[in-house]
């Protein structure tokens, strides 16, 4: 009876612990990618309850098909000092309850007033046509301020180039952590400029995490779950949201913003991938996560000047301008044709102003030397026939020479 106890209570521990380490595999999922090859940026989210802050970049282990990561630091979002790229999308059609909307745009401000000076804010409107009412470069209040008044009566829902237009803006993002809010029902019901393939693949290369406010008149299961198949693709989520439970969703948006710790992992070396590759991260007590990093994304930030290349490979901080110095110099390729270029343009430029000088400093000097010689003739008192014979008589002699 008592093995039979104590054989029971192995299999209630071992259970115990499955379940714990499926229950904290659910609570752990890859937010955002951010690339800077063959470096790169990991935000993984976590449930508000998971204590993720006893993790150790030791703990951590990641490879890209075959290559090693190394994990040089973990960091907390919510007390990131870094700065945050918030875009918000609007959907203004008339499917949209008016009391909604105005709560979403409280949403954003309310978000707004709690943002960090380094933080920015593009506010994207959709409809019958999309409004870019800021890409993120406009002082936060004057984007409030273009938003008062706005009202859900356009008679169609441009969703898909909502979506395009979003990943466009969040190019000037640089290298901040970009989120994405949408306030929509996720209908699409005009001809966009895009398939719905051809959007997911976007959004997988874009990078941006982003979330969905579900709401509207015509809100079912079939709608939520396209939603999904699009957010689901940027780490992101798909919350209920309307004019009662908004301040408890925007809560719950927050919860789920601050609860994201980025990884900055390090390339043992530096290397190019040739096709889409999956990207593994293993944390100990938890099941791996992965992501796929594609191909196009890897060629575009490995081009893309805006986005910041770390160098982490020295733990001695003391050269740091050197650093910001080559980092500045990386943005600017160097084009040795066109430098040539320019030095033969500035050396032709001297030598045509160099001869032009010389040849008026020689007709000035002729014209000098011939007006002292009259003055001399004058002053020996010769009148101008006198004057005339003798310059005759010169330049006879200067011919016979």
């Amino acid at each position: 009876m008592k093995r039979l106890f104590i054989t029971l209570a192995a299999l209630l521990l071992a259970a115990s612990f499955f379940t714990d380490t499926a229950q904290a595999a659910e609570k752990l999922s890859i937010e955002q990618v951010k690339l800077a090859p063959p470096d790169m940026d990991v935000y993984v989210h976590t449930s508000a309850d998971l204590n993720f802050d006893s993790v150790k970049p030791s703990d951590i282990t990641a490879d890209l098909d075959g290559q090693s990561y190394s994990v040089k630091s973990i960091e907390n979002e919510g007390n990131s000092t870094e700065g945050v790229f918030y875009a918000f999308l609007l959907d203004v059609s008339a499917s949209i309850p008016q009391d909604s909307l105005d709560a979403a745009v409280d949403a954003i401000k309310e978000i707004a007033n709690d943002m960090n000076p380094a933080d920015k804010l593009a506010v994207i409107t959709f409809g019958d046509k999309v409004n870019v009412i800021s890409d993120g470069s406009k002082p936060v209040n004057s984007t409030l301020k273009a938003l008062k008044g706005i009202k859900a009566d356009d008679q169609n829902t441009a969703f898909y180039s909502a979506m395009d237009s979003l990943i466009k803006v969040t190019k000037k993002a640089g290298d901040l952590r970009t989120v994405a809010v949408v306030f929509s029902d996720g209908v699409e019901d005009t001809k966009g400029d895009m398939t719905e393939a051809e959007l997911i693949d976007t959004l997988k290369q874009s990078g941006v995490a982003v979330y969905a406010m579900q709401v509207g008149k015509n809100v079912t299961k079939a709608t939520t779950k396209h939603l999904k198949k699009f957010i689901k693709v940027t780490g992101g989520k798909v919350l209920e949201f309307n004019a009662s439970n908004a301040q408890k969703t925007v809560k719950s948006l927050v919860g789920n913003l601050d609860s994201v710790y980025r990884l900055q992992l390090l390339a043992d070396k530096d290397f190019d991938i040739e096709k889409d590759s999956k990207l593994t991260v293993k944390i100990n007590g938890f099941d791996p996560l992965s992501w796929t990093v594609k191909k196009k994304a890897w060629k575009v930030a490995d081009g893309n000047p805006a986005i910041e290349k770390r160098d982490m490979s020295k733990a001695d901080t003391s050269d740091n301008d050197s650093k910001e110095e080559a980092s500045a110099d990386a943005t600017e390729p160097f084009n040795t044709k066109k430098i040539s270029r320019q030095r033969k343009i500035i050396t032709f430029a001297i030598i045509g102003v160099v001869a032009v000088a010389a040849a008026i400093v020689a007709v000035l000097s002729v014209i000098q030397r011939k007006r002292s010689i009259d003055a001399y003739y004058k002053n020996q008192g010769l009148d101008p026939h006198e004057i005339e014979e003798i310059k005759k008589k010169i330049r006879q002699k200067k011919w016979r020479k």
